[in-house]
């Protein structure tokens, strides 16, 4: 019986000593501002009980990963001009997310994330017919910083800030709720080039706003997606995540991340904080 007793306790000891080292392994994790639904760190929507810190479907990727590691995670949004900087410097982060890989520096890079399938998006009521890249060229485009240099197919030669031939033509923003806002102002003949999912999100969030009902021609015209990963500076914790991923994959709980920010499919999860939506666009003129 003493035997059985000790160990109970020992078990018991065990379990409080793992749930303690749980507790204190954190990892701090950058991940690039405005960048809804992939990451939504700020107040644009009112979330429902129980939804208060799904912050994005990149975050929720990254969470449910780290929970298999048994890691705790404490996100720092980055803004996106400063995500490839940050790899250089690591200063206070553990990890970045949301990245592009690149062979210059020495980090360790984990399996794709996110493979995003760019669009083009025009008002019908623009008449573009836009059937390949090269058709961009005769119209003012707006995308979000960065695209030049991740979209591929082409595309940085249109738009490369110093070199792309049509440069003139093409306007980046660091902030995606302005440029969504952008495409849907009365009199826009922008072409956005976005993602379904933001601009699905958009569309709901700017509704209070601006009339978002108007016909749109979405043109699938990038026939090459962009990968997304996370840089490490361990390789051993990039072995664990990478597992981590898989299994989420396996198991079905990426796919259901995707439903999860999915309006049509959740719509009472989360909706538009108008307040703060008008705060934001005055702030981003």
């Amino acid at each position: 019986m003493k035997s059985t007793f000790f160990t109970i306790l020992t078990l018991l000891a065990l379990n409080v000593h793992a749930d303690n080292n749980k507790e204190e392994a954190a990892l701090t994790i950058g991940f690039g501002s405005e960048n809804q639904p992939y990451t939504m760190m700020d107040k644009q929507m009112i979330r429902a009980e129980g939804h208060e810190k799904h912050f994005g479907i990149e975050y929720s990727i990254i969470k449910q990963a780290t929970i298999l590691m048994h890691y705790e995670i404490k996100p720092k949004p980055i803004p996106p001009r400063e995500l490839k900087k940050s790899i250089k410097k690591f200063r206070g982060i553990d990890i970045i997310s949301g990245v592009t890989r690149s062979r210059k520096d020495k980090l360790y890079y984990s399996d794709p994330i996110l493979e995003i399938a760019h669009i083009a998006v025009s008002k019908n009521s623009l008449n573009a017919g836009i059937n390949s890249i090269s058709n961009l060229s005769g119209f003012n485009v707006i995308a979000r910083t960065g695209s030049y240099a991740t979209i591929k197919d082409g595309y940085g030669k249109l738009y490369h800030p110093k070199k792309g031939s049509h440069k003139h033509k093409y306007k980046e923003y660091d902030s995606n709720i302005k440029m969504h806002a952008d495409f849907w102002k009365a009199g826009s003949e922008a072409v956005l080039i976005t993602t379904k999912e933001s601009f699905n999100h958009f569309r709901m969030l700017l509704a209070g706003t601006h009339d978002t009902n108007e016909d749109v021609t979405i043109n699938e015209i990038f026939p090459t997606k962009t990968r997304l990963y996370v840089a490490f500076k361990n390789k051993q914790i990039r072995k664990e995540f990478n597992e981590a991923l898989e299994d989420l994959k396996f198991e079905g709980t990426y796919s259901r991340i995707f439903d999860h920010y999915n309006h049509e499919k959740n719509p009472d999860f989360h909706r538009p904080n108008h307040n703060e939506i008008i705060r934001q666009l005055k702030t981003n003129p």
